[in-house]
């Protein structure tokens, strides 16, 4: 069982320590070899199947030392020490097992199929671990300012980060935890910069939902407002009898508002308000004709559907985009991500009303 630090950063007088074993190990030829040290050729690659997505079958590099994460000397026994080594290395293949309630997620290798740990209370560098879903072995990504594909790996029970011990700059150089510092030693590259980002903003996003004080929104424009495409909402009704039928049609529960980001963040724009980002983007805006979505109608229209013909209900509706950007992790080290909010009106003297719209016709296509 692996024993997790209770501190916010790795000791100093661990680190020294560290440094000191790194000097005499290296110069006995027992670990952390010098720069001239090859490592051994790689294993076959992970099977196909395993790629199936990206954070499945990915290599993290290092922007401090241009070196990937690897497994100490191909052990692949638990309490393995996790280093950074030139490609190929010898286990540089690793999957993040993301865990959706809050987008944290371990890291496991794909050839040893143990997760990176916290450090052994006397030596503080990370270890390979047998995973078992315990606090210890649980990473967030944040983008890092630099941008493009950087990114810090943070613990999730402290909130340090994965971090090149001492800067190394040689193969089999040691990883720890340290208290973040912006360094180019806690910045990693992952190969899926989009879907690194994305797992970011889900994380973060979940964290606001916590603590709402974490995120805040700034507008940064306000576009005109404009149809959108129609859509359907209801589902289709033939009226197979010889009379007139007044059907009530169930619609599609929404708010008709949207985000361009993230899977926790745009599902919640989309139900509107009042959940937190609806209410930060809401007391944001110059305009107060904000739609109010399906609750308008109570969630059901009324159609007049004649004999031998199909009914059904579209929604026409009028939005405007406000542009702006999130700040994430407000208390820690903040970083920002742009968004585009979609926000339905009730009407437009140009664009017109939002209105739900009954349809009837004796052959039906398409229902937009």
């Amino acid at each position: 069982m692996p024993t997790t630090t209770t501190s916010g950063r790795t000791a100093p007088w661990l680190r020294l320590l560290a440094a000191f074993l790194v000097t005499c190990c290296a110069a006995l030829g027992l670990a952390a070899a010098p720069a001239h040290a090859a490592p051994a050729p790689a294993p076959a690659a992970a099977p196909a199947a395993a790629c199936a997505t990206p954070q499945q079958c990915l290599t993290i590099k290092s922007l401090g030392n241009g070196r990937q994460l690897d497994v100490q000397n191909g052990n692949t026994g638990d309490g393995v020490y996790v280093v950074t080594n030139s490609a190929p290395g010898y286990h540089q293949s690793w999957r993040l097992n993301v865990d959706t309630s809050d987008y944290t997620f371990t890291i496991v290798n794909n050839d040893t199929g143990k997760c990176i740990d916290l450090a052994s209370w006397f030596v503080p560098v990370l270890r390979q671990q047998t995973c078992a879903g315990q606090a210890s072995q649980r990473w967030f990504l944040q983008p890092a300012p630099s941008g493009g594909d950087a990114f810090f790996i943070r613990h999730a029970g402290d909130n340090t980060c994965l971090d090149l011990l001492n800067g190394a700059q040689y193969d089999d150089a040691w990883t720890d935890q340290y208290a973040c510092n912006g360094t180019a030693n806690q910045q990693w590259a992952t190969g899926f910069p989009q879907a690194a980002r994305t797992l970011a903003v889900d994380h973060a996003a979940k964290q606001c939902q916590k603590d709402a004080s974490t995120c805040s929104w700034a507008v940064q424009s306000e576009g005109p407002a404009a149809p959108l495409p129609r859509i359907c909402t209801s589902a289709v009704w033939f009226n197979n009898t010889s009379g007139t039928v007044q059907q009530n049609f169930a619609v599609t529960d929404m708010s008709g508002w949207s985000s361009t980001l993230g899977s926790t963040l745009g599902s919640d724009i989309s139900a509107g308000t009042p959940n937190v980002f609806g209410v930060k983007v809401g007391t944001s805006i110059t305009f107060t004709n904000v739609w109010n979505g399906s609750r308008t109608v109570n969630n059901a229209v009324t159609v007049t559907v004649p004999p031998q013909q199909y009914g059904w209900v579209t929604l026409a509706e009028v939005a405007r985009k406000v542009t702006g950007s999130w700040t994430f992790d407000a208390h820690g080290i903040p970083w920002t991500a742009d968004d585009t909010i979609t926000i339905p009106v009730t009407s437009d003297p140009n664009a017109g009303p939002t209105l739900y719209i009954a349809n009837t016709s004796p052959t039906f296509t398409t229902c937009a």
